[in-house]
């Protein structure tokens, strides 16, 4: 018993001054906030989502790859595609006879008559504002020579920005069992339209008048039919464009883009009833404002850098030191940065061989690699210091277990003498 108690007396301080140590200075230290993704809230709309435009991330999905008829939200690519092949605003278009016929008694329109003559940026607002047919019409034949040469460039222009779930056949929206869209890719196209400066002047304005014409002694006053872009209950703070749509088929439908704080959101309702349109878009646009936020990530430059290598949209109080990201190379060609925040993949940022990648920095390795992980130290001399003090507890306590083993043998051998002589 006292040969344990011996042992006992010098290993129990060294295991308390190892416990000590361990326990006093951490090897890795807290390099990030976790703030968990904010609750969704409950929409009327069959259909919806919302969006931030630099990212493409989608903050709020209620079913937005259902297929749905777009009824006159179908103009916000319209527009787009007159802006994108017509830069001289002020070139005169003048109505036709083809055109004209083609327009149903009871559809939006602005009367517009044969041989009238207007600009492109009036005809532009009239589209916008006024959601008139007939200038739609009118328009598909000025940039492309047909409605059908038009569509095709609709249809083109939507694969481009990723859309998978679209087919135009004609460019205003009027009801036709092959003109469809989803939520998410009137998204993807209110996102690349809000990127020109006149689609948002001309789908943002509260009013405009068209004035006389060659064919009409009076003014047109148009209103913008978007209750969100307007003075009443349900301006908007920051609402910077959209377009209202509506058809028996398609019911009501609300897509809109408001600006706060370097984000840009655009929001898209479907199916819908009465103002729901209206209520459901600025409720999911203060959920995405009062609870998101637009973060740089370093990927292969370093957080020094300019510019960053892209952004992401956290929930308020987050860090990017939280999220997870796997590298992956494809072939040797390039390399592939897949990020993801509490299990939602948010982001990819693909690089060409041979990569550029710029010196990192400490306060960079607080980013978790999947097979490789990597924290934040407290401090760069931390770690090899722990490893130098265990050593040396470790030696120490070697060295006290071989001066025991030796004591004990020669306490033998004193025994062994000591009963030899005697």
């Amino acid at each position: 018993m006292k040969k344990k108690h011996r042992i006992q007396k010098l290993l129990c301080p060294l295991l308390a001054l190892l416990l000590a140590m361990t326990s006093a200075v951490p090897v890795f230290a807290e390099t990030s906030s976790v703030a968990a993704w904010p609750s969704a809230p409950e929409i009327a709309d069959e259909s919806g989502v919302l969006m931030e435009v630099s990212t493409g991330q989608v903050l709020f999905d209620k079913d937005m790859n259902e297929i749905r008829y777009p009824a006159s939200t179908t103009k916000a690519m319209t527009a787009l595609l007159i802006l994108e092949n017509i830069d001289d605003l002020n070139q005169k278009v003048t109505f036709t006879d083809v055109i004209l016929p083609d327009l149903a008694p009871g559809n939006s329109t602005i009367n517009a008559q044969v041989g009238e003559e207007l600009t492109v940026e009036q005809c532009l607002y009239a589209i916008m504002l006024a959601s008139a047919n007939e200038v739609c019409t009118q328009m598909a034949v000025e940039v492309a020579g047909s409605v059908s040469a038009f569509t095709d460039m609709m249809n083109a222009r939507a694969a481009e920005l990723g859309c998978k779930n679209t087919h135009f056949v004609n460019a205003n929206g009027l009801p036709d069992p092959n003109h469809y869209t989803t939520a998410y890719d009137l998204a993807l196209i209110l996102a690349e339209a809000v990127k020109n400066e006149n689609f948002c002047k001309i789908a943002g304005a509260d009013k405009y008048t068209i004035p006389a014409t060659n064919k009409t002694s009076t003014p047109r006053n148009l209103e913008n039919h978007n209750a969100l872009l307007t003075e009443g209950d349900y301006k908007y703070e920051g609402a910077i464009a959209g377009k209202t749509g509506h058809t028996e088929a398609a019911r009501n439908t609300l897509i809109t883009a408001a600006t706060r704080d370097d984000m840009t959101l655009v929001c898209v309702v479907m199916r819908s009833e009465g103002n729901d349109r209206f209520t459901d878009t600025i409720k999911l646009f203060d959920y995405g404002f009062d609870n998101s936020e637009k973060l740089p990530v370093y990927w292969l430059k370093a957080p020094d850098s300019e510019e960053p290598d892209g952004y992401v949209i956290l929930p308020k109080g987050a860090s990017t030191a939280s999220m997870m990201v796997t590298d992956q190379d494809t072939e040797g060609v390039s390399r592939t940065g897949t990020y993801s925040y509490q299990g939602r993949e948010i982001l990819k940022l693909t690089a060409a061989f041979p990569l550029q990648v710029e010196t990192r920095t400490t306060s960079d390795m607080s980013m978790f690699k999947v097979g490789t992980v990597k924290k934040q130290l407290v401090s760069p001399l931390v770690f090899p210091a722990m490893l130098l003090i265990f050593a040396g507890l470790c030696a120490g306590l070697v060295s006290v277990l071989v001066q025991y083993v030796r004591k004990k043998k020669a306490k033998k051998n004193r025994k062994k003498r000591k009963k030899i002589t005697s």
